[in-house]
């Protein structure tokens, strides 16, 4: 993703010149602080205000609290570039990321005010859609018409979450399928700019396949999310466990594709190519699980740690770089980020598959890795979201 700036630097300090700045740092510190209470509860049960069940807030706040800011800032950045239309800047990134906060905090703080999270929540959905879809309509640009549909889509799983909070088994379906559509942009994001960012440092090109393949992938992709969502998994545990087994042919086929064995000196690289290898892995495993409920909440998250969260931490950390001057080099601590997010979700997602009893321990260890590895990504990059570019230009 490469932005185009102005040519005179903006009155706003850097955290508003830019959506990526204020989205990563959200995203970053709440990925932090959301993870901290859900370790604390399962530390100290009794500290939890059971107006809302801890497992619906896990759920519905790491998907929509920690992935959405991210998916904000890439997005209403990367399309000034799309579209060549100056990108949301100033008061407008204030009210969207205001309306985000609102919402987080009436969660944490206000539990029983749920309508007043849900109206912030829809209202940051709606604006960012709306930021979105303005630029990408003006210029009929039809290939990223796929991102306002998606983020539709997420807008009314959050908007059922909130109104079946008081339903586990459902909300839980809900939040699966949420899971699912962040999936679909990691998909469609994550299919152009990873062989993008592979071919360019490594200095060959990664000829595109073709067009129907790649809509298999998208497609397929948000089938299963939606099957989820809307046929009882102990029905449609065969479909499901067809369309998992092709989906995961087809993500497989498209990962090799991009050569990513070829990436093992470049953290900023392998790290993109193992969190996409998460999602052909969660695919067969959930095909094996078949109807199991208990195995299906396990697998879920190499997708919701291990591709979402993953990918998450590479793209920020590669975008933070590229689009503030500074070189394309992480430090080695930031490649042991990368790493301790993949191994959070494969101990988060196996180990309770191997002994039921070692579930508790599993929560709690991938917590713990998470929550170091986004606090080493703020170690980093607080400096790099707040500071002007380091090559003066704006931006």
């Amino acid at each position: 993703m490469k932005i185009n700036e102005p040519e005179t630097p903006p009155p706003e300090a850097p955290l508003w010149r830019l959506a990526f700045r204020t989205g990563f740092l959200l995203a970053g510190a709440f990925a932090v602080l959301g993870m901290a209470r859900w370790l604390h509860w399962m530390w100290q049960p009794q500290s939890w205000d059971f107006t809302l069940f801890p497992a619906w807030w896990h759920a519905h706040e790491m998907i929509f609290g920690f992935a959405m800011p991210v998916v904000a800032g890439f997005l209403l950045s990367a399309v000034a570039t799309w579209t060549g239309i100056p990108g949301t800047t100033g008061w407008r990134l204030k009210v969207l990321f205001g309306l985000w906060v609102i919402a987080r905090t009436t969660l944490w703080l206000l539990p029983g005010q749920l309508l007043l999270a849900w109206l912030a929540e829809m209202l940051f959905f709606g604006l960012l859609i709306y930021e979105l879809t303005l630029r990408v309509w003006a210029v009929r640009q039809w290939r990223n018409m796929l991102f306002p549909p998606v983020l539709l889509a997420l807008a009314l799983l959050s908007s059922a979450s909130y109104w079946n909070a008081g339903d586990p088994l459902f909300s839980a379906r809900l939040h699966y399928g949420a899971v699912w559509m962040i999936t679909v942009l990691v998909v469609i994001i994550g299919g152009r700019v990873t062989p993008l960012f592979t071919g360019n440092r490594l200095g060959f090109r990664i000829t595109p396949l073709p067009a129907w393949f790649e809509s298999l992938a998208i497609g397929t992709t948000a089938l299963i999310g939606l099957v989820l969502v809307f046929w009882p998994q102990e029905q449609s545990s065969t479909v499901l466990a067809l369309l998992c087994l092709v989906a995961g042919v087809i993500h497989s086929i498209r990962l090799a594709h991009w050569q990513g064995w070829k990436t093992l000196r470049v953290p900023l690289l392998w790290s993109m190519h193992l969190s996409y290898l998460c999602i052909p892995l969660a695919m067969f495993a959930l095909a094996l699980v078949g109807a199991d409920p208990v195995a299906s909440k396990n697998v879920i998250h190499l997708l919701a740690i291990g591709t979402i969260g993953g990918m998450i931490l590479a793209m920020m950390s590669r975008v933070s770089l590229g689009h503030t001057g500074r070189p394309l080099e992480v430090p080695a601590y930031l490649s042991l980020a990368f790493g301790l997010v993949i191994l959070a979700a494969m101990i988060r997602a196996v180990l309770p598959l191997v002994d039921v009893a070692l579930t508790l321990w599993a929560w709690q260890l991938s917590a713990l890795l998470w929550i170091v590895a986004f606090s080493l990504f703020l170690v980093r990059y607080i400096p790099v979201l707040t500071q002007p570019r380091v090559d003066s230009k704006p931006g």
